[in-house]
């Protein structure tokens, strides 16, 4: 399986304005910089939690469909392909490919797309069959598209305050982001640690365990 990013989101779920605001910083030296954090962040967030944040499309690509196998619930699954980085809206399109990479779209009407899951899932319908004859590798492409929504508003509170609180601590240097009664001990420890874990604490609601 591989999973290919077509189209970034247009927007990120917190604003260069929103992030100066909590650095207080005023001038725009930085803003390079923290427009590259935010982005950076998002995506180590996106990776984490195994999510996608803001409206963006997505190529899956499977070596071949689902297994036929004895069991009812492996029965059951057979018909069905899980879709990573949830919450998926839509579906733009399923193609496969034969050993001779010609390229035939499968019918919409052959299977049903399930966005109320988490993860998201494509049925195949009754009466209907995966495509036989594919290629040995890459041979089926769904691509789709995932997101709370097309708006920074659209995102979960506890994601952005995680994005925010993590950009606050990689500015830890600067002095004036904290009050004079405010610890600072640690905060370089936490910036060497994958995760700071006030971070890790607001996003663990969010993470996607197993798909």
């Amino acid at each position: 399986m591989a999973l290919k990013l077509k189209t970034p989101p247009p927007v990120e779920p917190v604003t260069l304005v929103e992030v100066k605001s909590l650095l207080r910083i005023d001038d725009n030296d930085d803003d390079n910089l923290i427009s590259s954090m935010i982005t950076a962040i998002r995506q180590r967030a996106e990776e984490w939690t195994r999510r996608s944040f803001l409206t963006q499309t997505l190529t899956l690509w499977l070596d071949e469909f689902p297994h036929r196998s004895g069991s009812t619930m492996n029965k059951l699954n057979e018909r069905v392909i899980h879709i990573p980085r949830p919450p998926m809206q839509s579906v733009i399109f399923i193609k496969t490919y034969d050993s001779d990479n010609s390229t035939v779209t499968f019918d919409a009407s052959d299977y049903f797309v399930d966005t109320a899951s988490s993860p998201g899932r494509l049925a195949l319908n009754d009466n209907s069959s995966w495509p036989t004859s594919l290629r040995k590798f890459s041979a089926v492409e769904v691509e789709f598209i995932a997101g709370y929504g097309s708006n920074a508003s659209d995102v979960p509170e506890g994601i952005k305050q995680g994005m925010l609180q993590w950009i606050k601590l990689l500015f830890a240097n600067k002095s004036k982001l904290y009050e004079s009664d405010e610890s600072t001990l640690g905060l370089l420890e936490m910036n060497q640690l994958p995760i700071p874990p006030l971070v890790r604490m607001l996003w663990e609601p969010y993470r996607l365990v197993q798909l």
